[in-house]
């Protein structure tokens, strides 16, 4: 009996400790669970690798961020802090970080501002005020139970804007502050425009008046351009204020002129968009869904030109600098275009891209941001005003602070790296092939209205790539001082035939590119600044300063051939690159045995 006794003692001790065992696994997964759902709902931090510095911008739009892809590491990235002594009529301020004046038009705090004033306050005071925004917006979703938040945007459904609201309002898609949103704006004195952003706004895509966009290019030839441009209607966005408060225009006449000035620009959209923003008390408030996701609104003219898009990629991404956003955006589109080839990086740059009429609307978004035009884009403007600014690393800047920028560099790098682009580059010192990447002008259809014809800006572009063909292979077989040929290939760059990342690796690959005057020139931003040389085939029937300018922005070196006609001189275009070539082999020292 004492031996059964312990024998079913020891048993049960046994049991007890596996018991315990078992109660100790599901406590550790419970924890691990807790950990990792807390994980989630915690505001995602900027990345140190980006040399990432407190800024004087405002934090609170940005810090309720959660999704979105992160921002790359760059080489040439520097801080886009707000320094109020920077003197606008330095590169830096104008290549997109003198965006320093901030002006509130709209102020939820217990201390708003007079409606209808424009009020200059330091920024870092709005700061403070945005993030008290932000933790609010937190608190309030924890204690009245919304529910997941929806990040994902929705597309265009049969319902009316009216029998969306109403759904969105059955499903609680929505719970505005009881204060209703914030309205500022960064204006630049040396671009004379200004980056605006909005917490708690609204759009009705049905109140924009455009095509659809977005369809195959095919299938609306011989669209009119003015279908494809945005017209907005009163109330096309909307941004909430408290209830029972009237509803008015967000900007007056002269705030508006001060802002967002029209000058040359004949069709203004931004301007129009921001004329017909309205308030909306929070109690009237309904909408189909809901974006947390920062979101900048886009609007592109001549979208299917490369140099045009760079400078709409540029605006855009100087946005999401100057907002101080720890990831990238989402975009909307608020034009009606068909695709193009451009589309591609666009949707590799950002977060998400959208056109505001594929949407179901209305759309309720947390903190929405008005990216300027393109031609408001220092790209563009810095062409007519023979800027003094020389691209350069960003510790060669405290060099020459006012004309040395790194700022063109920093955005080449990053489209590079956001179409995870790899080229096949060897080391110098083992470098056995020379690319020289001849930029073509072909037969293409652009865009609805367009003839399928470019115009030529070199007439025997034929001889001149036969020419260049007969150069590479005289040049080819010179040996390293260890008997490695070296083999210079001329690769004929017809770009309207390939796709925009089969474009940026061969032209990371070149050490030439040479080209007449015309949009593909534009890569040059793309390329590696110490490594590339731009030659530009000039003709006097287009003298234009976009590559000049260009290249001195990126510090690249460039030369230029200038023809009598449209026709080159072949000889002549041969011993100009003949020389260029040389002492760029001299310059690398590649140990080669000249001829």
């Amino acid at each position: 009996m004492a031996l059964m006794q312990s024998h079913w003692g020891g048993r049960g001790v046994k049991l007890l400790w596996v018991k315990r065992v078992v109660i100790l696994l599901v406590l550790l997964n419970v924890f691990q669970l807790l950990i990792l759902l807390n994980s989630e709902n915690r505001p995602v931090k900027p990345s140190t690798a980006l040399k990432d510095t407190p800024s004087s911008r405002p934090q609170g739009f940005s810090g309720r961020q959660s999704l979105g892809k992160p921002w790359p590491l760059l080489g040439a990235f520097t801080s886009w802090t707000v320094d109020p002594d920077l003197d606008p009529d330095s590169c830096e301020a104008f290549f997109g970080n003198g965006y320093t004046q901030a002006f509130t038009l709209l102020d939820p705090g217990p201390h708003s501002h007079a409606r209808g004033s424009v009020v200059k306050e330091d920024s870092r005071v709005r700061s403070k005020r945005m993030q008290e925004i932000v933790e609010s917006w937190r608190e309030r979703e924890v204690k009245q139970g919304l529910g997941q938040v929806k990040d994902e945007i929705h597309g265009v459904s049969s319902q009316t804007d009216e029998q969306a609201a109403q759904m969105g309002k059955q499903n609680k898609v929505y719970q505005p502050s009881p204060r209703g949103g914030l309205f500022q704006c960064f204006y630049s004195q040396t671009l004379r425009t200004s980056i605006c952003e909005g917490t708690n706004m609204i759009m009705y895509p049905k109140k924009i008046k455009m095509s659809k966009g977005g369809e195959l290019l095919f299938a609306v030839m011989g669209r009119n351009e003015e279908e494809e441009l945005p017209y907005f209607t009163t109330g096309a966005f909307e941004i909430m204020v408290p209830e029972k408060e009237e509803r008015r225009a967000l900007f007056n006449k002269s705030m508006l002129e001060r802002l967002i000035p029209v000058k040359s620009i004949t069709k203004h959209t931004m301007h129009h968009l921001f004329e017909q923003i309205r308030t909306i008390p929070v109690d009237e408030v309904i909408c189909a869904q809901r974006v947390s996701t920062p979101t900048i609104v886009v609007t592109r003219f001549e979208y299917a030109n490369l140099f045009h898009t760079v400078t709409d990629w540029y605006s855009a991404y100087i946005t999401s600098r100057v907002t101080n956003l720890k990831r990238r955006p989402r975009l909307v589109f608020v034009d009606g275009h068909c695709k193009s080839p451009m589309d591609e990086a666009w949707q590799a740059m950002f977060s998400g891209v959208h056109f505001a009429r594929h949407l179901t609307g209305p759309v309720c978004f947390d903190h929405l941001i008005f990216a300027p035009l393109g031609y408001n884009s220092p790209l563009f403007k810095g062409l007519d005003l023979g800027l003094s600014c020389t691209g350069c690393a960003p510790e060669d800047i405290p060099n020459n602070p006012r004309h040395n920028t790194a700022r063109i560099r920093e955005f080449g790098e990053f489209f590079v790296a956001a179409m995870n682009t790899t080229a096949n580059v060897m080391p110098q010192k083992a470098i056995f092939t020379f690319k020289v990447l001849f930029v073509r002008r072909e037969d293409y259809l652009a865009h609805p209205r367009h003839s399928g014809k470019p115009e030529s800006r070199l007439s025997n572009e034929v001889e001149v790539l036969e020419a260049l063909q007969a150069w590479a292979s005289s040049r080819s077989g010179m040996k390293r001082e260890d008997g490695v040929e070296l083999s210079v290939t001329i690769v004929e760059g017809l770009f309207a035939h390939w796709a925009l990342h089969e474009q940026l690796k061969i032209v990371r690959e070149s050490s030439i590119i040479i080209g007449a005057h015309g949009a593909g020139l534009s890569h040059l931003l793309f390329a590696m600044p110490r490594e590339t040389v731009i030659v530009e085939l000039s003709s006097p029937f287009f003298v234009r300063p976009h590559f000049e300018a260009m290249s001195q922005w990126m510090g690249m070196e460039y030369h230029k051939i200038d023809m009598a006609s449209s026709e080159a001189d072949c000889s002549e275009v041969i011993r100009d690159l003949d020389q260029i070539f040389l002492g760029l082999i001299r310059r690398r020292d590649y140990k080669l045995t000249i001829p």
